[in-house]
């Protein structure tokens, strides 16, 4: 848990007869990152695989997804296996409704065409409905005519070619068609909406009567077709659906083909496994085989892809860590630190139990709506869609369950310091009470101090056993050096604010002198002269831990503040306790805004920048086991189950 798996690099050389098999093992094991066989081996082998049914299944594939595209969904109540590839072609064979849906389709996409271009006719003929006449006299042989938008431009748009009449927020403008290349180019400075006046007999009341029944015309063969379609699903969609799923299965099959190289009766393929999978793929391999088959370690400078390996619920720490960079296979993982520390972090710079609870009923919501999405939202959609833009759902979903225990420890914090939404809720209930916070302003900058002193030593211990693993014993010495420096600083600093003596006849600065020079001497023998330059970022990281009581401080003040100017409206008259209520509301919906994004933003900052820095190498690649993800298909491991 608090290192990647261990990863090892595997070649499996087979007869080509078993090739499909051991594809199909490796495949529903998911446990191995198939790569390019090295061109070492392939220079002993002459070609690599060509896979004949490469496009045949990738031209079943685009048609099955068509199919799905088309068709209206449907419960899948079961979950079936497919013996082989032949199983498998056998029941696309049975599935013979390609002509049928591409006419069902193109008609419903010519009713669809239909219907808007009516919609649109209707829409023009509105805005002319007060005239009587017959609409082809405005668009013929000899004139044409168009609605313009109403604005400064078009009020000053003449000449004598035009004529032109108000009707509501248009002009109707016609012209002579002989004139047209000289009226349209005058268009082209209008911000107006420009409306082209079709070609039609009869009045426009007529028209959009006639458009009106055609539009319910073609909406009735909309139903048909839409019953068409439900009983096609109804028959289909269920055997469709796991037919696609097992075509991107064997599509995925037939892509690693050029990653595979093969000689007469004999293929290789190498991959990245993770050591603990090892010895049951080879166990399971070896045994569909009949053990012909060779799986064999290989020797490698490359660095592994990395597999995170934490219980499901830290799993969602892990966003966290691949958002900064994730590990390399040697290296401690953080996500476990980062689960503990971050929730605490958080927590405490909202330091309040209103605003806390606000936060988790929010984030659970979040989860629910994205467990369970309505038919019909009622949040605006451009909301919706500016937020997936930022993040994704599973990135949101992560965020949203990361901020549970942050909310319910920011809970627990304002019940202890007596906040909720900045007022006090049990005894004394003073508004202009001085906040907790606030009294011990300066016991809480020393206990973030000291806990920055701490993170940043854990950090350089850390530091140490990362490169210990390596064998970066120089590296592992000056750090330990950092660590001496760190401290001797924190006690001379300590000494100084507490007007104790610098003096070395005192212990405690005796102490951080020879602290100092130690530290000083193995950082100049072991980094060089150079990385004495970071002195003063160590110092600086120390420090930066009293952000978390100053961004506690922040909302605490600006939620007294609130508070105080509210209550110092209710004695006045009673528009002036509307406008306080409505201060109220909005700052304190500011303020839920600040605790929302100021801890998450400040407490990830310093993990990433304070903490990190002083152990983290990151950089890794992530592990992309070869697999497919099922929903609607078994695996022949699922069956044994």
């Amino acid at each position: 848990m608090l290192r990647p798996e261990k990863m090892v690099k595997i070649r499996v050389v087979g007869t080509l007869e078993k090739k499909d098999v051991i594809i199909d093992d490796l495949h529903d094991l998911g446990v191995m990152q198939i790569e390019n066989v090295d061109p070492s081996v392939i220079k002993i082998f002459d070609r690599q695989v060509n896979e004949e049914d490469y496009k045949t299944i990738s031209d079943y594939l685009a048609e099955f997804r068509g199919y799905i595209s088309i068709l209206p969904k449907k419960p899948i109540k079961n979950k079936v296996y497919f013996n082989s590839y032949n199983d498998l072609i056998s029941e696309i064979s049975k599935i013979n409704i390609k002509d049928e849906l591409n006419d069902l389709k193109s008609k419903e996409d010519a009713y669809l065409g239909d219907i808007r271009e009516n919609e649109n006719f209707i829409r023009i003929f509105t805005i002319i409905k007060d005239f009587n006449i017959d609409v082809s006299a405005l668009n013929n042989s000899y004139v044409e005519s168009f609605l313009i938008e109403v604005n400064d431009k078009i009020e000053k748009l003449s000449a004598d070619y035009m004529n032109k009449i108000r009707t509501g927020n248009y002009y109707l403008v016609t012209i002579n068609r002989k004139y047209e290349d000289k009226f349209l180019p005058s268009l082209s400075g209008l911000s107006s909406q420009i409306l082209h006046i079709p070609e039609f007999n009869g009045t426009p009341s007529k028209i959009i009567n006639d458009c009106n029944k055609k539009i319910e015309e073609d909406r009735k063969n909309l139903e048909i077709i839409s019953n068409e379609l439900n009983k096609i699903s109804d028959t289909y969609y269920e055997k469709i659906v796991q037919i696609e799923e097992q075509l991107e299965v064997e599509y995925k099959e037939a892509e690693i083909s050029g990653q595979i190289a093969a000689t007469g009766n004999v293929f290789a393929l190498e991959g990245w496994i993770a050591q603990k999978d090892f010895d049951k793929t080879m166990d399971i391999i070896e045994k569909d085989t009949d053990n012909q088959v060779i799986i064999q370690k290989i020797k490698t400078k490359e660095d592994p892809p990395t597999q995170l390996s934490n219980p499901k619920h830290l799993k969602i720490f892990e966003f966290f860590i691949r958002f900064y960079s994730l590990p390399k296979e040697y290296e401690i993982d953080p996500t476990l630190i980062f689960a503990i520390i971050f929730p605490i972090f958080f927590g405490v710079m909202v330091g309040d139990a209103g605003y806390g609870l606000v936060i988790l009923l929010f984030s659970l919501f979040i989860i629910h709506r994205l467990n369970h999405p309505p038919a019909v939202s009622h949040i605006p959609k451009k909301l919706t869609n500016f937020v997936f833009m930022i993040m994704g759902k599973n990135a949101l979903m992560n965020l949203a369950k990361a901020l549970i225990p942050g909310s319910i420890i920011a809970i627990a914090v304002g019940l202890y310091f007596n906040a909720f939404f900045g007022f006090t809720i049990y005894p004394p209930f003073h508004v202009a009470q001085r906040p907790i916070p606030v009294i011990y302003i300066g016991k809480l900058l020393l206990i973030s101090g000291y806990i920055g002193l701490g993170l940043v030593t854990f950090g350089f211990i850390l530091g140490i056993i990362n490169n210990i693993s390596i064998n970066h014993k120089k590296e592992s010495v000056a750090k330990f050096g950092w660590i001496l420096l760190a401290w001797a600083l924190a006690i001379l600093g300590l000494n100084l604010i507490h007007r104790v003596s610098l003096s070395p006849t005192n212990f405690s600065s005796l102490l951080g002198y020879i602290m100092f020079a130690v530290g000083f001497v193995l950082i100049i023998a072991f980094e060089g002269t150079q990385s004495l330059m970071e002195i003063p970022s160590i110092i600086s990281h120390i420090l930066s831990y009293t952000r978390i009581v100053g961004i506690l401080l922040a909302s605490v003040v600006l939620a007294l503040v609130i508070n105080t100017v509210f209550v110092s409206t209710l004695s006045g008259p009673i528009y002036f306790v509307v406008l306080g209520l409505i201060i109220l509301i909005f700052g304190q919906l500011f303020n839920l805004i600040i605790a929302v994004f100021e801890p998450g933003i400040q407490g990830a900052r310093l993990l990433y920048v304070e903490f990190f820095s002083k152990f983290y190498f990151g950089n890794g690649r992530q592990f992309h086991p070869f697999k497919t993800d099922r929903k609607y298909t078994l695996r022949k491991f699922d069956r044994t189950k």
